[in-house]
């Protein structure tokens, strides 16, 4: 089982700098720091994947999670979490709270489907710095 991280923007201008590089460091962060858990696996299948949709809203002030979304046909099981924007002009301390909103979703969801999201969780910190400390993440 995988876990995947992408970015899929629905509202005009309503979107973070994020690259293709930002997507797969968080997605191989997450799935080195979990274990697969029995509660999803007999749910979904060991053969499915688990997929997060990074998305941005411009009316909400909290981290929104839709889903699951269950396609079976590609053995996924996907989730949308919208984050809070707040208009452009990102510095690092704020694509910093970003990411850690981002993380502190997944773990939500991670908790719900019976993971330990322990490792993801205590790593939070370390994740987020080294994605906005590394220019290729971001644009």
């Amino acid at each position: 089982m995988n876990i995947y991280v992408s970015q899929i923007y629905q509202e005009a201008g309503v979107n973070y700098p994020f690259t293709h590089r930002f997507q797969q460091f968080i997605s191989k962060a997450i799935t080195e720091r979990i274990v697969e858990s029995e509660r999803f696996a007999a749910q979904y299948g060991k053969d499915f994947d688990l997929i997060f949709r990074m998305s941005a809203k411009s009316d909400i002030a909290e981290t929104e999670i839709k889903g699951p979304t269950v396609f079976k046909k590609d053995n996924d099981v996907e989730y949308t979490i919208f984050l809070p924007f707040r208009g452009d002009g990102y510095d690092s301390t704020s694509l910093y709270e970003v990411v850690k909103l981002l993380l502190s979703g997944i773990v939500h969801v991670l908790d719900e489907l019976g993971f330990d999201s322990a490792r993801v969780s205590d790593n939070a910190d370390e994740i987020a710095r080294h994605a906005i400390e590394t220019p290729a993440m971001f644009e």
